[in-house]
């Protein structure tokens, strides 16, 4: 508060007509603070109003000068309060002053300047239009698949607000079939993905789109793909690289493994720390993905990176760029160190905050109720845990000059302020960001911003600036979204007396108005707001105008969303392979309804002709044995012989097996049952499985789809009586390179 109780209780016995002289002084003091800092000016209008409410006196009512006066004041409160973000409580002081006899606001009659409000509201974040696809159909694209599985994570119907995504996702609860066909194709699309020759970033951003709903063993596979990528490369591929860190980014915690983040941050490491010679841009690219597997390992919480083999190396290395004459290059330095020092320890309560916070789909959480967020208050309270090594102090009254608002370059005020040497609030506190931003809490997100301890910190100005870049030049978000993060830069960079001096943080505003403006999705508003600036500022921000506009195309292009692709080449290949699954439904139908509610008894048999008698055990459990049914394979051959008189059961055994095993069958990934009566198969020495698949009536593309892609249990019954000669096992060349995949 701008002023204390005591204070206020000391004016009690004063007039009315004193009262308000008071609550105008303090909406004076308002209008001041307004433009340097919201707060204080809130402070002062709760002032104001505690005066005001001492001036609602019964002479006040009956002077009508005075009344009219009050009432004017309480009109110039609601207007403050207005432009202050505080909707609720103007509209409680606007029906004070029309209370006394105002009807309008009046905010511009006092003659201070109106400025725009930028993210005065939450917003819904960047949401997929989804189209229900009808059940065993062909998908559009890969949006309506991410938003099909997306939805099958949603806990209950009721969760679902749109009312057609509602009606989809009952339905398609219920059918388990439906469910797997989507999953597999999915992973289809990540099967294409690994057999394309040329991975440009066409199809790295389609299969990126869907990857945040991939299960956790495709993800992982998608996952080693990129790492293998930049590992076999014995230049940098920042193609790959960029993948990398943009998959990292969209993941779910469950989805990351310990070990999976440790090895690609080995290799990130020693990339880095053997690119010495190489230009700054490779050393920032680097930088940008480890910190995204330092962010990774932070919101999964997973400790315990080797101290000696990687910690210190990589602390050490990172400490030498702070004297690189590069901004751009030092604060990413400064920022992956901030990252590293958070890994290891143990959890804080920002961290905690974060993660419970939890990732939402991008795409799909504006189709389902919004999940319990980061709380901001809690938030900012676990900040100080985190004991900065030099406390950046701003007196909000007085004018105490800090680091920010000394003019000096940012390296220096890193150095100075010890972000390189331990924990600072402003890495918590730009995570914390980055979690009110995903969810669409932007109003939150600019009283993050204005709250934080660090808000003068020149590093967290930096990272705030980057994130406003990042959504101004997301087409994914609304325009009026975007429009406004731009005016957010803009206050930024004109509002010395409450940002700071900071020339490179103005820079670094000036080259982000720069890539919007000259980008593919042009922003005139940033253009516009380019032009103002020409003129503005004192004489250390004007120089930088130019300077910003001769540098040519920066090095180092902000980190956005890719636009959704036109055409989903991936998904197409994924799709037009024959579908098989239908068939197999159908058979299965069919093999479960042969078998009817017959009486079968289970077959005792030995391990050979020679054992004993009494070494008999149950068949059913040396096939399940053999087969490795319950997850351990314990006999390591291919084949299984079952050797007996005529009408000792080996044909019924047979055909019960087969429906047991299509009991257990699971759609697109277990082995196929496929029984085999080798008296009906002309020549079953040579392709048998193709020719019974022919008398099952699968289709010439459909055989060879399983051929390629599915794994068999051949059940061959009548061996003895198709008098064979041949061993046929060897003679179809069953588990051959480009042969059969089966078990017989």
């Amino acid at each position: 508060m701008a002023s204390n109780n005591s204070s206020l209780s000391s004016h009690n016995a004063l007039s009315a007509r004193h009262m308000l002289e008071l609550a105008n002084a303090h909406l004076e003091n308002a209008r001041k603070a307004y433009e340097n800092d919201s707060p204080l000016a809130s402070a002062y209008c709760d002032d104001a109003d505690s005066a005001l409410k001492r001036a609602a006196k019964p002479s006040t009512t009956a002077d009508p000068t005075l009344r009219e006066e009050v009432a004017n004041a309480h009109s110039e409160l609601s207007a403050l309060r207005d432009l202050l973000s505080g909707k609720d409580k103007a509209q409680g002081t606007l029906r004070k002053a029309q209370k006394w006899g105002v009807t309008q606001l009046g905010s511009n009659e006092r003659g201070y300047r109106t400025k725009r409000l930028f993210f005065a509201q939450d917003v819904q974040p960047p949401v997929i239009s989804f189209k229900p696809p009808g059940v065993d159909k062909h998908l559009n694209d890969i949006p309506q698949l991410v938003c099909c599985l997306g939805l099958l994570q949603v806990r209950s119907a009721k969760d679902i607000l749109d009312p057609e995504a509602r009606q989809w996702f009952t339905s398609t609860k219920s059918n388990q079939d439906e469910q797997e066909r989507l999953r597999m194709l999915a992973t289809d699309v990540v099967r294409a993905y690994k057999r394309a020759e040329l991975k440009d970033t066409k199809v790295i951003t389609e299969v990126l789109y869907l990857a945040p709903v991939l299960e956790n063993d495709t993800f992982r596979d998608l996952l080693f793909q990129f790492f293998h990528g930049v590992e076999k490369s014995s230049m940098l591929n920042t193609t790959q690289l960029d993948g990398l860190a943009r998959l990292l980014q969209g993941a779910r915690p469950k989805q990351l493994w310990a070990d999976d983040l440790n090895k690609i941050l080995i290799l990130l490491s020693d990339r880095l720390q053997g690119t010495r010679e190489e230009s700054s841009k490779s050393i920032y690219q680097l930088l940008l993905a480890t910190s995204c597997v330092l962010d990774s390992m932070v919101d999964a919480e997973i400790e315990g990176i080797d101290r000696v083999t990687l910690h210190e190396p990589l602390l050490n290395y990172l400490k030498n760029l702070k004297d690189k004459p590069d901004s751009y290059l030092v604060y990413q330095a400064a920022y992956t160190y901030q990252a590293l020092l958070c890994v290891p320890d143990n959890e804080t309560k920002w961290q905690a905050g974060v993660r419970r916070a939890g990732k939402v789909i991008q795409g799909v959480s504006g189709l389902v109720s919004a999940v319990k967020g980061l709380d901001l208050n809690m938030f900012v309270e676990g900040l100080g845990d985190i004991r900065d090594g030099v406390e950046v102090v701003s007196n909000l009254i007085g004018n105490v000059v800090t680091l920010a608002k000394s003019g000096k370059d940012l390296m220096t005020s890193l150095k100075e302020g010890l972000s390189f040497d331990q924990k600072r609030k402003w890495y918590s506190a730009l995570r914390g960001a980055d979690a009110f931003i995903r969810d669409g809490k932007l109003a939150t997100f600019r009283e993050l911003v204005y709250k934080v301890p660090c808000r003068l910190d020149p590093a967290f100005q930096w990272g705030v600036c980057q994130r406003l870049g990042e959504i101004a030049a997301n087409p994914l978000w609304e325009s009026d979204t975007r429009r406004e993060a731009i005016v957010f830069l803009g206050e930024i960079y004109q509002n010395d007396a409450a940002w700071g001096q900071l020339v490179d943080i103005k820079q670094w505003i000036l080259d982000i108005l720069r890539q919007l403006s000259t980008s593919e999705n042009e922003m005139k508003e940033a253009k516009a707001l380019l032009d103002q600036l020409r003129t503005s500022g004192d004489t250390k921000k004007q120089p930088k105008y130019p300077v910003s506009l001769g540098n040519g195309q920066s090095p180092y292009p902000l980190t956005v969303a890719s636009l959704t692709p036109t055409s989903w080449t991936l998904l197409d290949h994924a799709q037009n392979r024959p579908d098989v699954e239908s068939s197999m439904r159908q058979l299965k139908k069919r093999k479960l309804q042969d078998r009817g509610e017959a009486v079968y008894i289970q077959p005792q048999a030995k391990a050979s002709l020679e054992a004993a008698d009494d070494t008999g055990r149950p068949l059913t459990e040396m096939v399940k044995d053999f087969l490795g049914l319950d997850g351990k394979q314990k006999d390591k051959r291919t084949v299984f012989l079952i050797l007996g008189d005529p009408g000792a059961g080996k044909s019924t055994f047979s055909r019960e097996l087969e429906f047991n095993l299509w009991k257990t069958y699971k759609p697109k990934t277990g082995r196929i049952p496929l029984h085999i009566n080798l008296p009906a198969i002309d020549k079953p020495e040579h392709d048998m499985v193709a020719k019974q698949l022919r008398r099952l009536e699968f289709t010439e593309s459909q055989i060879r789809e399983l051929k390629t892609h599915r794994k068999f249990i051949l059940i061959c019954d009548g061996y003895d009586e198709s008098q064979q000669t041949h061993n046929l096992y060897m003679s179809n060349r069953l588990n051959q390179p480009g042969e059969w995949d089966a078990q017989m």
